[in-house]
């Protein structure tokens, strides 16, 4: 986990069209890769029919990063990555959400996903649920379950402190990164909101470490 006094959610990790929280696509497609880099829903990309009109792609991908808009520069897009210990495979390219909140994601996404999504999908906009800023953003920390990855995000006095993708599929796993995150910020005095799935069974995981919790 990355010094908390020093920018400490630039070493991790992809909505927007028109600013807005809701997405003006018409539907969407969520693209997941496994852990070991080796399983990406393919077979689900090509059941779905070709488009000309707005689509919002998710990226459900482990190998992902949020750059201060300021400082992203498209060129550089993977030496981010690289810098921050997720260099670039091979078989993988970078794919660059829109910048919100201040920030542009950026995660490592294999080039035959990302050329199926072109040919099909031209007018796709990735999108990653670590772009979400929650309402409470005075201390707070935002955790979404998806798949097997838990997005986190924490913020203090209305500034982004940390954005981070790990592995969340267990009890164990989340614990884990919750004792952790405890040795760099004080959670009594946070509020915790959990999203995303099982947002139930990720709160009775956590257990009673947070000031206030809320299931979003």
């Amino acid at each position: 986990m990355p010094d908390s006094s020093s920018v400490p959610w630039m070493p991790v990790t992809m909505r927007q069209v028109t600013g807005s929280k809701t997405p003006s696509s018409k539907f969407g497609v969520s693209i997941q890769q496994s852990l070991d880099g080796h399983s990406f829903s393919l077979p689900e990309l090509e059941r779905i029919p070709s488009s000309d009109e707005p689509v919002e792609v998710e990226l459900l991908l482990p190998k992902t990063l949020l750059v201060p808009q300021a400082l992203f520069q498209n060129e550089r897009a993977a030496e981010f990555l690289a810098a921050n210990g997720m260099p670039l495979a091979e078989s993988e390219c970078t794919a660059v959400c829109p910048a919100r909140n201040g920030t542009v994601a950026v995660a490592a996404l294999e080039k035959k996903i990302l050329q199926r999504i072109a040919e099909k999908l031209p007018q796709a906009r990735f999108t990653s649920p670590l772009e979400y800023q929650p309402d409470e953003t005075r201390r707070c920390v935002w955790i979404c379950r998806r798949e097997t990855l838990l997005y986190v995000k924490v913020y203090r006095d209305g500034v982004l402190q940390l954005a981070e993708v790990i592995p969340g599929s267990t009890e164990a796993e989340i614990g884990y990164f919750i004792q952790r995150l405890g040795a760099e910020f004080p959670l009594a005095e946070y509020e915790l909101r959990i999203a995303g799935d099982e947002p139930k069974k990720v709160r009775k995981w956590i257990g009673k470490v947070f000031e206030k919790v809320l299931c979003e």
